[in-house]
């Protein structure tokens, strides 16, 4: 699986993983799992302000819940859930199930081979961590408000996760793409074909030929009349039974 077939298939996988956060969003609580119960029905109230917004509610809606969860993934690594909320198997499924199916589903698509489902599953978490870390590192140049907009950053997500903002969406994008990358090297093996573009030229068969054939025949006239033994060129006699050759 060349380079760019990986940087290929790690683009079609980002966006995949836009509408799998999206189905946590909305179905599994993400947000009241992450929060503690905390934050609840976020996903109701973006619905409501639907009948402000018209007919683009449903657009906008779907792109802001989706948007939602994919920053609650990105922020909220596995080991997190695992040690914060042991209980709440609904909030580690939440979390896991958008990498499972985005990496599933890319390298069904594209992976056809186990290294080739690994390297994509890991081509979509680096997409994702470069932007998430430039953003960062950008943020604090911004005159005036970007050492503030940092600040508020740092301390939500250090409240949330008690960890630092790169560490949390380092470790975050990093097991979820390790995970995913299970699934998608368990689906590149399932296409896998060794035999492919290996395959030998055909040697033609020639048919078999008979003994005969095989034989070159001799004339009639360098055999010995006698005994029927081969007859050396020049001889007046015959080398096997002696007789005398009568020249034609």
């Amino acid at each position: 699986m060349g380079w760019g077939r990986v940087i290929w298939s790690g683009c079609v996988g980002m966006l995949c993983l836009i509408p799998m956060a999206w189905i946590s969003f909305q179905f599994l609580d993400l947000t009241g799992g992450v929060t503690g119960g905390l934050i609840k029905n976020l996903d109701d109230a973006i619905a409501s302000l639907g009948t402000f917004l018209g007919p683009m509610a449903g657009i906008l809606g779907f792109v802001a819940s989706a948007f939602l969860g994919l920053i609650l993934i990105l922020l909220f690594p596995i080991h997190w859930c695992i040690f914060y909320r042991p209980d709440d198997v609904l909030l580690i499924v939440a979390v896991v199930l958008p990498w499972i199916l985005c990496c599933t589903i890319t390298s069904a698509i594209s992976a056809h081979s186990p290294r080739g489902g690994i390297h994509t599953s890991l081509a979509i978490g680096i997409g994702y961590l470069i932007p998430a870390m430039v953003i960062y590192l950008v943020i604090p140049v911004i005159p005036m408000v970007g050492p503030i907009i940092a600040g508020v950053v740092d301390g939500a997500v250090l409240g949330l996760t008690d960890l630092p903002y790169l560490l949390a969406v380092f470790t975050a994008i990093l097991e979820g793409c390790l995970v995913g990358a299970v699934f998608g090297g368990f689906i590149g093996s399932l296409k896998y074909k060794p035999t492919e573009g290996t395959a030998q030229p055909k040697v033609k068969k020639s048919k078999g030929k008979t003994k005969e054939e095989q034989e070159p025949s001799l004339d009639s006239s360098e055999l010995c009349p006698n005994c029927k033994a081969k007859l050396v060129p020049g001889n007046e006699f015959c080398t096997n039974c002696g007789s005398a050759i009568i020249a034609k």
